[in-house]
């Protein structure tokens, strides 16, 4: 074997003549994998684990260990997404047990790619007319797609790549250039099949999709079309000004936004072009993408979110200002619906079709259908000192005298509420700070202590001592690196909690759900309705919104904007747009007038 490889990348010494396990042969490692206890993940995972960091150190023939290596490679992978359960779909704050199974799933992946570096260096070092060129790019492309595994569930993790990670994946493909590989078709199963080029462009994009800003399975679905992609990505080394991302191979550091780079390019950089990509008719959504059936296809949000990511660097609605003030979050529409209702329970949103015609809400419907937004003079209904509103209301709410009517929240831990506040133990808010603020919202560290579950796009409510009440905001990323930090946009700084229920031929039907209205803002002018649930409601549905003391009809417009946990539409109040104004004829006006006036004189 050469000892001046051309592929620059660390790999184990050679300390061992024989494996304890199988023999170095592709049929000795068939008949091992077939003895796996595959039912027992723990046990697979560890015999595979001293498998392939045995096989580093064991001397074996080049062609040898690739075959080896090319068996052993599904399995690996089948053992990894076995461990995925542990770690996906998790609070964010992972235990230390998870930690360490991360940690394990990087660690396989690692080994493979390794493996895969040694081999080619033994294919390398052998005589030119005897190594197979098609084994010695398939080692590349194996190694890159190992890495950008890695990258996958370090960004799923909302996790920064390790030292040292960029570093070896531009130098597999630079050795790769160096060979006249990079352009050679490779077979991949699992993956889908790609040139070294393409496995390398798909890492590199993965790297430019800022996924902190999308939900954990959507990240895997970007990973899953990029293998088409990247076909249409242009890499290159002149003409950089016209490339989106720029990057130094010599660097340990993914692209960068051409416009955020603060020197000049100099000899070696390359760029990423992807007009070739966003110009085609449709954009994403009509890019060629064959792919195994089962592999989803990112919605029309993540497309739209990577069109604009792939486009050009965006600046910043409004400028950051540094704080450590004190904050709190609840999580989810049930939790921030509850707050925002100052901590009444959901039941006082709903009534039944048999209940007595003269309740309060049933009077104030009959007091002008037509005008429902003037029934309660623009005054929340929840702040009179009404003896009937106050029993609707189930969750204990302490007032002050009546003649203040000043109403008085508690914000008390659930936990430490008395045991007879049942509706208020079944939620609860988390106490953390918050480190920045902008007009558009806020970045807050994640408290450690907690074990809820955060994901981007999810609807939160936010409590400050600079606003009286709750706002309403949603997470618009994720990251977990030394600390865990949330970044979120406010929707609105007030809300109005209603609950809602779909209405068919005139009746009411389906179950209620929560609902807030929510003043027009940047992200639309207008009143807006905020909904829980991303089914059951759509656009052009009549929806019956019911609060203590208020009930309407309107009917859903356009979606403004929509996430895996809420709807945001523009709607119209049927009530208000029934009314007819007739303005009557002045001159017949005067007539009337006039005639009347002539009998008495």
């Amino acid at each position: 074997m050469k000892n001046n490889s051309s592929l620059a990348v660390a790999t184990p010494d050679i300390t061992r003549d024989s494996h304890s396990q199988f023999a170095l042969n592709g049929g000795a490692v068939k008949t091992w994998l077939s003895h796996l206890p595959l039912t027992n993940l723990g046990e697979s995972t560890r015999l595979l684990f001293q498998a392939l960091s045995e096989l580093s150190h064991t001397a074996c023939k080049p062609k040898d260990r690739y075959e080896i290596l090319e068996i052993i490679r599904p399995q690996v992978h089948h053992i990894v997404k076995g461990l995925s359960q542990h770690y996906l779909n998790k609070p964010v704050v992972l235990a230390d047990k998870t930690q360490k199974i991360v940690l394990l799933a990087n660690t396989l992946n690692t080994q493979l790619a390794t493996g895969y570096c040694q081999a080619f260096k033994g294919l390398e070092g052998e005589n030119r007319l005897l190594r197979s060129k098609d084994a010695m790019a398939t080692c590349l492309h194996r190694a890159l797609i190992e890495h950008c595994r890695i990258l996958l569930r370090t960004y799923q993790l909302y996790r920064s790549s390790h030292a040292g990670f960029w570093l070896i994946a531009h130098e597999v493909y630079r050795c790769a250039q160096t060979q006249k590989l990079h352009k050679t078709k490779v077979s991949d199963n699992l993956y889908g099949d790609a040139s070294v080029r393409q496995a390398y462009v798909r890492l590199l994009m993965l790297g430019c999709s800022k996924t902190h800003q999308l939900p954990q399975r959507h990240i895997e679905e970007v990973f899953n079309e990029l293998n088409q992609w990247s076909s249409l990505i242009d890499l290159r080394s002149d003409r950089l000004e016209s490339c989106v991302f720029l990057f130094n191979p010599a660097e340990d550091a993914s692209p960068a936004y051409r416009e955020l780079i603060q020197r000049a390019p100099s000899l070696g950089w390359l760029g990423i072009d992807t007009r070739t990509l966003l110009a085609q008719s449709g954009g994403l959504s009509s890019s060629p993408s064959p792919r195994k059936s089962n592999a989803p296809k990112p919605s029309k949000t993540v497309l739209d979110h990577l069109s604009i990511a792939w486009s050009s660097a965006t600046s910043r609605a409004a400028e950051r200002i540094p704080c450590n003030d004190p904050i709190l979050i609840t999580v989810g529409m049930n939790t921030t619906h509850f707050y925002v209702a100052n901590q009444t329970d959901f039941s006082s949103y709903q009534f039944e079709n048999d209940q007595n015609d003269d309740t309060e809400l049933f009077r104030e419907r009959r007091k002008d259908q037509n005008d429902v937004w003037s029934q309660n003079g623009g005054v929340d209904a929840r702040s009179r000192d009404d003896e009937s509103d106050r029993k609707a209301a189930m969750s204990p709410i302490p007032y002050r005298s009546a003649e203040s009517q000043i109403e008085t929240i508690s914000y008390s831990l659930p936990q430490n509420a008395p045991a007879a506040n049942a509706p208020e133990n079944k939620y609860e808010y988390l106490r953390s700070r918050m480190l920045d603020t902008s007009s558009s919202g806020c970045r807050i560290e994640w408290p450690e202590d907690t074990q809820l579950r955060i994901r981007t796009g999810e609807l939160v409510g936010l409590k400050t001592d600079d606003y009286e009440g709750w706002r309403v905001g949603v997470v618009r990323w994720l990251r977990s690196d030394n600390t865990h930090q949330i970044g979120i946009e406010a929707l609105a700084s007030t809300a109005t909690p209603y609950s809602a229920r779909l209405v068919q031929s005139g009746l009411a039907v389906n179950e209620y759900q929560r609902a807030m209205l929510l003043p027009g803002s940047q992200i639309a002018e207008g009143p807006l309705l905020l909904l829980s649930g991303v089914v059951g409601i759509s656009e052009g549905h009549t929806v019956e919104l019911l609060r203590p003391g208020h009930a309407m009809r309107i009917k859903l417009g356009k979606i403004v904007e929509q996430s895996n946990a809420f709807k945001l539409f523009n709607f119209q109040d049927i009530a208000r747009s029934s009314i007819k104004i007739d303005v009557p004829d002045a001159d017949a006006v005067n007539k009337n007038d006039f005639n009347q006036l002539w009998d008495i004189l």
